[in-house]
């Protein structure tokens, strides 16, 4: 059952929150079908999700079972066939639908990973849109609590930054105020556009909302 918030699962509230692992679900679902194969190649992957490298939980929505593989800052959800088994030759049931090529590339990465070569994550890992992210979370905090620009600037920036570069039509103003609507927009609902992992937002197809009034 689907869950306030975009989870279908809930979690062991006794869990640290370091160690729980969410189970969300995506909307629109971008999930990858996993099924045997029924005429595998030598080297076809064997299904065997315990020897999958990263964080696993799996689950079952009343209808089939789910599998969430984390690594490295993605994510990636698997619906496992009832037919497939342990050690079996297994491949991915793409629909030819409008989000089939968003499904490909993640098949090919999480491929990538399960055989051991993290080259498509490595990639990622100068990415400006971590540090972003967490700016924008703290401007929100601060803009919440009440706090001016040039107090949320100060903190994110420091105060030597601000008073060099603050005036009142200064860029650093304005990147202040950039922060704090992304965070409001993430706040109210985009947060949701990261479960859908980093090929579907390059592709665009899930664009944040914006932030409300």
């Amino acid at each position: 059952m689907r869950r306030i918030g975009g989870y279908d699962f809930f979690e062991n509230p006794k869990h640290d929150a370091r160690d729980a692992l969410p189970f969300w679900r995506p909307d629109p679902d971008i999930a990858l079908p996993i099924v045997p194969d029924e005429d595998p190649e030598a080297a076809a992957p064997v299904f065997d999700f315990w020897t999958f490298p990263g964080r696993k939980a799996i689950g079952h929505d009343g209808g089939r079972l789910a599998l969430k593989l984390s690594r490295r800052g993605r994510s990636w959800h698997v619906h496992i066939a009832g037919a497939l088994d342990a050690t079996m030759p297994f491949t991915f049931a793409i629909a030819p639908d409008d989000r089939a090529d968003a499904r490909l590339r993640e098949a090919k990465e999480l491929l990538a990973v399960i055989a051991g070569r993290p080259a498509g994550l490595a990639s990622r890992r100068g990415s400006a849109e971590p540090i972003i992210t967490m700016q924008s979370l703290q401007a929100l905090d601060g803009h919440l609590a009440g706090a001016s620009e040039r107090e949320i600037a100060i903190a994110i920036f420091g105060a030597r930054i601000v008073k060099e570069k603050w005036h009142g039509d200064s860029e650093l103003r304005a990147r202040v105020r950039y922060l704090v609507h992304r965070g409001r927009a993430l706040m109210n609902g985009g947060y949701r556009r990261f479960l859908w992992g980093a090929t579907a937002r390059r592709a665009g197809e899930y664009p944040m909302p914006a932030a409300a009034p």
